[in-house]
């Protein structure tokens, strides 16, 4: 399935705790070092994102963010101003294999991982539990395309 990014910075926005800077190489060059495994790394803020980031500040919302995570509040979007050279861990998250929207195109629920489904419209919760019961002994594959139908049904754009 594919993977679309929002933008939103909820996947980097506790990654400080993970990545600390260790030491800065010149203004836009760092190293990192994952605080769990003791890799370190080199980084480096992009040159379309130098402006954003030496004048945005990290959102206080944010309960630990990536040191590099940036927010445009013009555009109201997040950008990690290192993506280029980001560390592999950043490189293979995927917050969502399906994404449901609602007829504004804000997020309601989300699949994570195998089966786990994160809802975030509580409306959803009672018609989601009644129906999950008959997923249980489906294969991935057919789990996904009932999940999808649910939604779809509803009149919920499915993203996958």
């Amino acid at each position: 399935m594919s993977y679309f990014c929002q933008q939103c910075g909820e996947c980097c926005s506790v990654m400080g705790q993970v990545f600390a800077i260790i030491q800065q190489l010149d203004p836009f060059r760092f190293r990192l070092r994952n605080q769990y495994t003791g890799d370190t790394r080199e980084v480096e803020v992009a040159i379309s994102m130098r402006q954003l980031f030496t004048e945005s500040a990290i959102p206080a919302s944010w309960q630990d963010p990536c040191p590099f995570l940036r927010l445009d509040a013009s555009l109201g979007l997040a950008f990690c101003t290192v993506h280029q050279t980001r560390p592999e861990v950043c490189r293979e998250y995927q917050c969502w294999r399906i994404l449901v929207l609602d007829c504004e195109g804000r997020r309601v629920a989300r699949v994570m991982d195998q089966r786990y489904l994160c809802l975030e419209d509580e409306r959803l919760r009672e018609p989601w539990e009644e129906f999950r019961e008959n997923l249980d002994s489906l294969c991935t594959h057919e789990w996904d395309n009932e999940v999808i139908r649910f939604f779809r049904e509803r009149g919920y754009t499915v993203r996958v």
